[in-house]
């Protein structure tokens, strides 16, 4: 009886112990990524976002040291690839019937629901800290609100594959941004090359929608260029921001508290400009809105983060290279959108200004 008791109390330890681990995996501070080594954003961002996924901004700490390359983890860097390269062609598919604002709005519920599961099983304390909850209101507007609406409506406008690639040009302004503000960060001669190349790949991609700014939908279609340009420039304020004034934060705690205050500002911002959300009519808006809020913003945090913690800021920021990629196939595939030597020339540009920006 005696041995059978201490045995109970022994798996009763190591499951105690168990539990503590996973929690902690979640509550460890990751490093943050150089500014100009993009993590899209965020996603999201990226990668965000990117895929209208923010460009997720972690806090900064010393550098742990981090396992060899493993094929795990590239497994997980594709399949974040994979989620945050197809946002684009979801939203545009839910932007076909649904106001952008509600397709935000929907995808940003869905996606919470996950994170706060994931809060929940975790036990990852939530901040009380009233400039804490600011700062997360903050990046929640500039992070997540105002670019997923900026390239929700430039979709209504311009291709998927096209918002892909010009969301990569968020490094570029990140760089900029971060050396003004982050007194660690610099722009050297190379890394001005590399600027200097992006932005005259996103003038190859602009010169066609300039030529046809007399014709109906040229306008239009250059506005929503500028959109996309924006939401970048939108992701390396988040980005910069978040490296200022919320560096010990828990990678969860920014991702959840992000997206808890998108859900209010982007519900305001609907029922003002669009006197209210819409919701989906049709089968493909509705698993629009499910595969952007689980896949593209629930789900695509728990990875990203899972790499940043596991391989290291400079390895997962390779997603960056790989969602424009991602965007133009499926736009091309799924949905006929058509390249031409200016795109080609301009993608190439902006894709190699980003590697010569972010090369050691």
């Amino acid at each position: 009886m005696v041995r059978a008791g201490a045995r109970r109390r022994a798996a009763h330890r190591t499951a105690h112990g168990t539990a503590r681990r996973a929690r902690a995996a979640w509550q460890t501070p990751p490093v943050t990524p150089d500014p100009g080594r993009p993590v899209p954003a965020t996603p999201l961002a990226a990668p965000a976002s990117a895929s209208g996924d923010p460009a997720p901004s972690p806090a900064a700490t010393a550098a742990p040291e981090l396992p060899p390359p493993s094929a795990t983890y590239a497994v997980l860097l594709g399949a974040l690839a994979l989620m945050w390269g197809s946002s684009y062609l979801f939203i545009k598919i839910g932007v076909e019937t649904l106001p952008p604002l509600s397709l935000v709005f929907l995808r940003v519920c869905v996606g919470l629901a996950i994170l706060a599961a994931v809060v929940v099983v975790t036990r990852t304390p939530l901040p009380r800290n009233p400039r804490t909850l600011v700062h997360l209101a903050v990046l929640g507007a500039v992070n997540i609100a105002l670019p997923f609406w900026l390239i929700g409506w430039a979709e209504q406008h311009i291709d998927s594959g096209l918002a892909g690639i010009l969301q990569s040009t968020a490094p570029f302004f990140t760089l900029v941004i971060a050396a003004s503000f982050v007194h660690d960060e610099r722009i050297t001669g190379g890394r001005l090359a590399g600027i200097g190349l992006g932005f005259l790949g996103i003038l190859f991609l602009s010169a066609e929608s300039v030529a046809e700014l007399g014709t109906p939908g040229g306008p239009e279609r250059l506005a929503g260029l500028l959109a996309v340009v924006g939401s970048s420039l939108c992701y390396a304020i988040g980005n910069t921001y978040a490296r200022r004034n919320l560096r010990s934060a828990r990678p969860l705690v920014l991702a959840a508290g992000q997206v808890g205050w998108a859900v209010i500002l982007v519900g305001l911002l609907a029922l003002a400009v669009d006197g209210g959300v819409t919701l989906p009519a049709v089968p493909e808006a509705t698993f629009s809105v499910l595969w952007l809020g689980a896949v593209g913003t629930g789900f695509a945090y728990i990875v990203f983060f899972r790499l940043l913690t596991g391989w290291g800021p400079t390895r997962a920021s390779l997603v960056a290279y790989l969602l424009p990629v991602v965007a133009v196939a499926l736009g091309v595939v799924v949905l006929g959108e058509t390249l031409d030597a200016l795109f080609v020339a301009g993608a190439a540009l902006i894709v190699g200004g980003v590697w010569v920006v972010n090369r050691s």
